[in-house]
């Protein structure tokens, strides 16, 4: 499978869950969800999965960039610090409402994950 073809995959199942969580009225539902898939995965494709992830930090969409972030974070995902990073810098130059809580957040979770290093 391609990375391409991977990511496609974790979309829909991302939105699959989203659906999920929305009928259940449960948002934690999602994380737990791809925690557990994740879990299920071969080496080969935690590298992808770890991508998909980290491109998700970056996106607009602030409900699945929460997810994200809650799957860095537990799963100590280091590979996303480069994204984590690009995400606190574009963010502490913004002005909007969410924008310097995003960026903190972002930048402790990198802090912390180097730390691991």
């Amino acid at each position: 499978m391609t990375q391409e073809e991977f990511r496609k995959e974790m979309d829909v199942y991302w939105g699959s869950m989203r659906e999920e969580a929305m009928s259940l009225k449960d948002p934690f539902v999602v994380v737990e969800k791809l925690h557990a898939l994740y879990q299920k995965f071969s080496a080969d494709e935690r590298n992808m999965a770890d991508r998909v992830i980290a491109e998700w930090v970056l996106e607009n969409d602030e409900i699945r960039r929460w997810d994200a972030l809650a799957l860095i974070d537990n799963l100590k995902i280091v590979r996303a610090v480069p994204a984590l990073r690009a995400l606190e810098k574009r963010l502490a130059q913004s002005i909007g409402p969410d924008d310097s809580f995003w960026a903190g957040r972002a930048g402790q979770l990198a802090d912390s994950l180097q730390k691991r290093t």
